[in-house]
């Protein structure tokens, strides 16, 4: 859903004219867009860290 952009989040409730939160529900720091939720919300990345370090996949730069 999230890569055909199909998720309800704020920035496309408000598209539809529906009522929407303009803040991220789990940081409060950015506009609550698919982009942020899953990439730059900061529980997004400790979600993910927990992931790849599980899977042992995290490759350092």
């Amino acid at each position: 859903m999230a890569a055909r952009n199909r998720c309800w989040t704020s920035d496309r409730l408000a598209r539809q004219g529906l009522p929407h939160q303009s803040a991220c529900p789990f940081c409060d720091q950015g506009d609550a867009t698919i982009n942020h939720i899953l990439h730059t919300c900061m529980l997004a990345r400790s979600v993910w860290f927990a992931v790849l370090s599980a899977l042992g996949k995290l490759e350092w730069a």
